[in-house]
């Protein structure tokens, strides 16, 4: 035998709207803001969060990740091309730590028949660098397969391969603290 179905009240219903689980005020626990960082706010494109993403203090003007807006609504990625744009742009020394392998699997020492070993290895690198040519860089000077690197810096897990070095922080952490690591973890 079936149930009847649920009904609802006029009064009810409307107290849905006065009070939500997350506290008092409309159903959504978010306050919606319209800014140049976030152009369309709820929409899952910057997701839910006041704060737009790479809203760090050390971002300043230029830096920051701006949107670019389409005619018709749509948004442009922060996807940098590949080329030689990376020319004449400052560098900066990283050491490259795997936890993954022993020394004698990685490093900048090639040997005869082709294997590296030495352990930690020295990169330049440019902070517009994408996380995807960091690890053919990595690839090309330590031997170690870009499907193997698991990255991290100051521990922020470096997982997003179009996003560059500046937008991770790396810049700023790596002016602070020189001697800290980039990192290829084993999980």
């Amino acid at each position: 035998m079936l149930s009847p179905p649920t009904t609802w009240s006029a009064e009810e219903l409307a107290g849905l709207d006065a009070a939500s689980e997350f506290g008092s005020g409309p159903a959504t626990a978010y306050e919606i803001k319209f800014s140049q960082y976030n152009p369309t706010p709820g929409t899952g494109r910057t997701g839910f969060l006041p704060v737009p993403p790479n809203n760090y203090p050390f971002y300043k003007g230029d830096s920051r990740y701006t949107p670019v807006v389409q005619p018709d609504g749509g948004q442009l990625s922060g996807y940098v091309t590949p080329g030689n744009r990376l020319e004449g742009q400052p560098t900066i020394t990283l050491t490259v730590v795997s936890e993954l392998h022993d020394p004698s699997e990685y490093g900048s020492t090639r040997g005869p028949d082709g294997r590296h070993s030495g352990g930690p290895f020295q990169i330049a690198v440019s902070p517009k660098m994408r996380v995807e040519e960091l690890r053919r860089i990595i690839r090309d000077a330590g031997g170690v397969l870009p499907a193997l690197q698991r990255l991290s810096y100051a521990g922020k897990h470096l997982d997003d391969a179009q996003r560059t070095l500046e937008q991770y922080g790396i810049a700023y952490w790596h002016a602070k603290f020189p001697h800290w690591p980039l990192r290829i973890r084993k999980h």
